[in-house]
């Protein structure tokens, strides 16, 4: 029995089923911390294994909403034209090929998933103690003070969301912020770490928060995909 977290699979269904093929989801639990779409070929295969998943197993499987989910939904909607979705920063093309191919009815059932989504999870941690999992961090420009001026990182995540959605999702601020004065730790996705201060793979470190988008979408520059074990605070990589 375990509590696995993953985030940033963009459509890479095959790697997705390998890190996950010793879970037995009658006893494990995962969490996917966005960006299951967009860029991967099998992006809507990969989606909806992920929705079957949580349909089979309420209780034990879960999906916190990605920048990349969002574009998905903005673009049902209307607020993403199809040019932008289709360009090289956003991905969309093997999810926009696939709803090409879907009915009216299955793309508003799409939107309705995407909409149903939440933006943060709390989980224990025997080492961190209570974790707040979300997918981009916080946004620094739309942050909620305790009367400590400790920041509140789920009143902040709410009204980060609630103040534009897109800016909070695409966010990247976690990384450059005084994380000390978190209230709570935090686990995030969105940034390959790769990118991130010591250009490693592995899942990056800070004393409140880790993030565990090991670059498995940026395999040319060396990434790879994680899953993050809770119990064991390590990741193992493919």
């Amino acid at each position: 029995m375990g509590t696995y977290l993953i985030s940033d699979m963009h459509g890479e269904k095959k790697i997705f089923d390998k890190l996950i093929k010793d879970l037995d989801f009658q006893v494990d639990k995962l969490y996917i911390l966005g960006d299951v779409i967009d860029r991967g070929s099998q992006s809507m295969e990969l989606l909806d294994e992920v929705r079957g998943l949580m349909v089979s197993f309420p209780q034990n499987v879960y999906m916190i909403k990605g920048n990349h989910e969002l574009f998905c939904e903005m673009y049902i909607d209307g607020r993403l034209s199809e040019t932008v979705w289709l360009s090289e920063g956003y991905g969309g093309g093997p999810m926009l090929k696939a709803m090409k191919k879907m009915s009216k009815e299955e793309i508003a059932d799409l939107n309705s998933f995407l909409k149903s989504l939440p933006i943060y999870l709390e989980i224990e941690s025997p080492v961190h103690g209570k974790m707040v999992l979300t997918h981009s961090g916080l946004n620094a420009d739309v942050l909620v003070r305790n009367d400590d001026d400790t920041i509140n990182v789920i009143k902040s995540i709410e009204a980060g969301y609630a103040d534009n959605d897109f800016n909070f999702l695409c966010s990247g601020d976690i990384h450059s912020m005084p994380v000390k004065m978190l209230d709570k730790f935090m686990v995030v996705g969105h940034r390959p770490t790769i990118f991130l201060e010591g250009n490693s793979y592995k899942i990056y470190r800070r004393n409140k928060y880790i993030c565990i988008d090991s670059g498995g979408a940026h395999r040319d520059l060396g990434g790879k995909q994680s899953m993050y074990c809770v119990e064991e605070d390590k990741a193992v990589y493919l």
